[in-house]
């Protein structure tokens, strides 16, 4: 049987695919989508982005593919989605400490206010109610 390599980053086991008539193997994440190759055997000596795992005790058969469970899958997008928002959010926090704020209104002077003429001033009172 031949050993599992998990995702040092999400923990998980890879999957994992050759071409036909390649001894070069290439294995994915499922989750982080990162993938490494066969060919670079010190990525999974030195468990840089992936480790060799031993394989792990199963009922199935040793032809079957190592596949991650649904629950497994769900817990991934909700991460993902919660890393996009906290991404979202800490840009927003930052975009908005860099701008200035507006400065507070100007409070208007004695200066500022025109002088007005009484006989332009003009009388408003509500209108009469009406009789029916």
């Amino acid at each position: 049987m031949e050993a599992s390599i998990e995702c040092t980053h999400c923990g998980v086991v890879m999957t994992s695919w050759s071409a036909p008539g390649s001894t070069i193997r290439y294995y994915q994440c499922p989750f982080c989508a990162r993938t490494h190759s066969s060919l670079y055997g010190e990525v999974f000596r030195r468990r840089a982005g992936a480790r060799v795992v031993d394989p792990p005790p199963r009922a199935a058969r040793a032809t079957e593919i190592p596949m991650t469970s649904q629950d497994d899958a769900r817990w991934a997008r909700v991460k993902t989605t919660a890393a996009r928002w906290f991404a979202r959010l800490e840009a927003d926090e930052r975009r908005c400490a860099t701008r200035r704020p507006d400065p507070p209104p100007r409070a208007a002077s004695r200066e500022d206010i025109p002088e007005v003429d009484p006989a332009d001033v003009v009388l408003i009172a509500p209108a009469a109610g009406r009789k029916r």
